[in-house]
């Protein structure tokens, strides 16, 4: 993949797309596959906001039972099985547990009715699925076997627990990295750091965008039939240029927040509850509890989500100290035994989420289902909005959204089924961490080799060129991290990382337990630098911009 902003405007597209979140990749590919002429554009880089900083869960909708939300557990789990057949090197099962207690509705008996209800509803959750990540059905556990999987749990009132199996993804930004190469691949036209300033617009008909490079500064016009605003936050600042239209809005967000911890547990997701004043208008069982997880990943631990209201504007988003606090409180009081101080947060993942639009202070309610919106009764032909409110579902939404777009663009056809297949990465023989038929190339070590196989999959074998033509490129750039060089220059010649944090947060995982340390941003910078021919001054600029990014440890963004 290469950055070309100008051939942006070098055609005109059956297709634009605002916003490079995995809202935006998934309609790029989703569209591009169906053979239309498709152009995305992203205002900073790819997924560098709320869509790389979830929980890294894709969950099957065990908790939409509450809501009798049965078409909406259907589609979680058919997206979930469509995510470990195409992406099973990101895409793995998790095991998740609660306690169970007492007999109300937490109570066991309740729960084993949920498990089992779950597990009926999902009964093709493993249709195609390969070996080794295929979904097992959920049980309940006893006292003592809760226990061990949670040392030091309150054992008043406990009677056991509930297990069941949802998903984890490994890697968010290579997962959204694969969708985005493949929707490339497909003839997608994508460039980050472009942004949407305006609508292109001709007697309430929509004509395409007006553009801006931010990088060079450049201004310019892409010309498309038609527009998918997938701009997550900001989707309503293009919508307030269309005339007459200032006060339209379609995304009132609220803070998301989830935390990477020193590890907690073990292998299994935790689940704990928050008492709270809070109700759910849509659930028909209302428990007065807030639900949150202690999430295993890699060495750390993920705990999340909390959600917090908020005013302002999407470009001055922060998660701030006071945030932090509360949540740790909460954590503190609903697991005493985790003892979680602020130096055990060691980095901090927040963004913008949708919520059901209340007045005054109140606790949020998310919006429960994606939206898609056809803008032609507002003086806008040939634009439509997709908000999305979680990744699981974000494949589904694009697709909905390309059916909407094919309805206008080809009023007389039936929209497509397209034939699944393989992200790129997703085709690897084994699922074991090793590499078939193939040695790793001198000097890359066993931890390196598992660690390329876990996030770039079959692709892994791209990146080990660079190896065999550089074995500089095959050592880690810190002791204590399997991340090697060729990622950094991969990132950079095949995957359009513009600055050092493209590198640094997306195209690798050196920040994801914070600051890598200083020598890890110099190695980095380096590479690059060489690549893309910086001056040493502009290195040093780069990492001190990395470094204001690092130092709370706090992830600000949202798109």
């Amino acid at each position: 993949m290469k950055r070309d902003p100008a051939a942006l405007s070098r055609s005109v597209y059956d297709l634009a797309v605002v916003g490079g979140g995995i809202y935006g990749i998934c309609a790029a590919h989703e569209a591009a596959r169906r053979g239309l002429t498709i152009c995305l554009m992203e205002r900073a880089d790819f997924v560098s906001a709320t869509s790389s900083s979830s929980l890294k869960t894709v969950h099957g909708g065990l908790r939409y039972l509450q809501h009798a939300d049965l078409r909406r557990m259907r589609e979680s789990i058919r997206e979930r099985a469509i995510l470990l057949r195409t992406a099973p090197h990101l895409v793995r099962p998790l095991p998740f547990v609660i306690p169970t207690y007492g007999s109300g509705l937490r109570s066991k008996a309740v729960m084993r009715t949920a498990l089992f209800l779950n597990d009926v509803i999902g009964f093709d959750r493993s249709a195609g699925v390969r070996e080794g990540r295929r979904i097992p059905p959920g049980r309940v556990i006893g006292r003592e076997e809760v226990r061990a999987i949670i040392p030091d749990l309150d054992a008043r009132g406990l009677t056991g627990g509930a297990v069941w199996y949802d998903c984890q993804i490994a890697n968010t930004e290579r997962l959204a990295l694969a969708y985005l190469r493949a929707a490339v691949e497909s003839g997608a036209v994508c460039a980050n750091y472009v942004e949407a300033t305006g609508l292109l617009l001709r007697d309430g008909r929509v004509l395409g965008l007006q553009a801006r490079d931010r990088l060079t500064g450049d201004s310019f016009d892409v010309q498309a039939r038609m527009v998918l605003n997938a701009a997550g936050p900001w989707a309503d600042r293009l919508l307030q240029t269309i005339p007459g239209a200032r006060d339209l809005k379609r995304f009132h967000p609220s803070k998301a927040m989830n935390l990477v911890t020193r590890r907690l547990f073990g292998d299994h997701a935790i689940g704990f509850t928050v008492p709270t004043e809070f109700r759910d208008s849509d659930a028909l069982l209302n428990k007065g509890t807030r639900l949150f997880f202690v999430v295993p990943w890699k060495q750390f631990s993920l705990i999340g989500t909390r959600h917090l209201p908020y005013q302002g504007d999407p470009d001055d988003f922060r998660i701030t100290e006071d945030d932090i606090a509360v949540f740790l409180g909460e954590i503190q009081t609903a697991c005493p035994s985790a003892a979680l101080s602020r130096r055990d947060v060691l980095a901090v993942l927040g963004g913008l989420l949708p919520e059901v639009p209340r007045s005054g202070p109140h606790e949020v309610q998310l919006v429960k289902h994606s939206r898609v919106h056809d803008h032609a009764s507002e003086g806008a032909a040939g634009l439509i909005s997709a908000v999305g409110v979680k990744w699981t579902t974000a494949r589904l939404t694009a697709e909905e959204a390309l059916n909407l777009v094919e309805l206008r663009l080809r009023p007389s056809d039936t929209p497509r089924r397209l034939r699944e297949r393989p992200l790129p990465g997703g085709d690897l023989e084994v699922l074991d961490g090793s590499l078939p038929r193939e040695q790793a190339p001198a000097g890359v070590s066993p931890d390196a080799m598992r660690h390329l196989l876990e996030n770039y999959g079959s692709t892994a074998r791209e990146v080990l060129g660079y190896v065999r033509a550089d074995p500089s490129l095959g050592t880690e750039l810190v002791a204590s991290s399997p991340i090697i060089g060729a990622e950094v220059v991969f990132g950079v010649e095949r995957e359009m990382a513009q600055q050092l944090e493209d590198v640094v947060f997306r195209r690798t995982e050196l920040a994801a337990g914070g600051h890598p340390g200083p020598e890890a941003l110099r190695r980095c910078a380096e590479l690059m630098g060489s690549v893309l021919g910086w001056s040493q001054e502009r290195r040093e600029a780069e990492i001190g911009r990395t470094e204001a990014k690092l130092r709370p440890s706090v992830a600000v963004t949202s798109s």
